[in-house]
């Protein structure tokens, strides 16, 4: 009998970005501080008897095929279990923005791993599926985990932090898309010389206040975007704002407000000069729709 599911797949910001090294394998160590944030694209799962495995989207542009991390994820949860693959298809209405650092593609994928294993009755426990996650890609651990983590290493060793204060952030992705191989390749060419900012961070964390003044990504700095910086600084300057920062490897920019009334008049601002331009408040990882 065919079964189906639906899962909400958060995006994520970057509090604080840190690259502390580049690895032999080409990778690069990072300290993070992430946060889920209430801004879902939508994962079905649909079993049936196909003995195919298809994709749909809602927005073009996104490979429909084995080229997609939900795919790829799919492809590891039957990897990793017993279970015998006889048919899947998953649709993904997306309200994430590609190429904005905002870890679209690894949330849909954690929905898959997620969903599946609840399909299935969870038979791989917790540190398997983040496992088979990390496989994938680097932020699929920590959208598996969602809420507020601290990650390291490349993203796959994760420390669950305390919530941060109840707060509303207006996310503002700009027109350009930023990869993250260009991303890693400024970090590089500037030599990694930068700030360390976690560990502040990591002291603030239950100061809303405190936790703002501490906002930082190295993306940022490498990267240097004229339009991006100017975006931050006018984020900035919104009555109320308490900082504000680039997520991960861009180009989406966020600013921090403590009440509704400021953030949605900052992102209706916005709005009129962006596509895309939301409010969002602190949310949890992979959940049932």
């Amino acid at each position: 009998m065919d079964r189906t599911i639906r899962i909400s797949a958060a995006a994520k910001i970057n509090l604080t970005l840190d690259i502390t090294g580049k690895r032999s394998d080409g990778y690069h160590d990072l300290r993070s501080i992430m946060q889920s944030v209430s801004i879902f694209d939508c994962v079905t799962l649909e079993e049936n008897s196909s003995g195919k495995l298809t994709l749909e989207c809602n927005v073009q542009g996104v490979p429909c095929d084995e080229r997609n991390i939900a795919a790829k994820c799919a492809r590891a949860f039957y990897g990793e279990t017993d279970i015998v693959f006889e048919g899947l298809h998953i649709t993904i209405e997306k309200n994430i923005p590609m190429q904005a650092g905002l870890a679209g593609g690894s949330a849909d994928g954690a929905a898959v791993l997620w969903g599946l294993n609840e399909l299935y009755g969870s038979p791989l426990p917790k540190d398997r599926l983040t496992a088979a996650g990390a496989k994938v890609g680097a932020d699929i651990p920590f959208c598996l985990t969602g809420g507020t983590v601290l990650c390291e290493g490349i993203g796959e060793i994760l420390t669950k932090l305390p919530d941060i204060t109840p707060c509303f952030f207006v996310i503002v992705k700009p027109d350009i898309g930023i990869s993250t191989a260009e991303a890693y390749g400024a970090v590089d060419k500037a030599g990694m010389s930068f700030a360390p900012s976690t560990d502040k961070a990591l002291e603030a964390i239950g100061d809303l206040d405190s936790l703002c003044k501490c906002l930082h990504n190295d993306f940022e700095q490498a990267l240097a975007i004229p339009e991006l910086n100017i975006l931050t600084a006018r984020l900035k300057g919104f009555e109320g704002c308490l900082g504000a920062c680039m997520s991960g490897s861009g180009s989406a920019v966020f600013a921090v407000f403590s009440d509704s009334s400021s953030a949605e008049k900052c992102a209706a601002a916005m709005s009129e000069e962006y596509a895309f331009a939301q409010v969002a408040q602190p949310a949890a990882g992979c959940r049932r729709f």
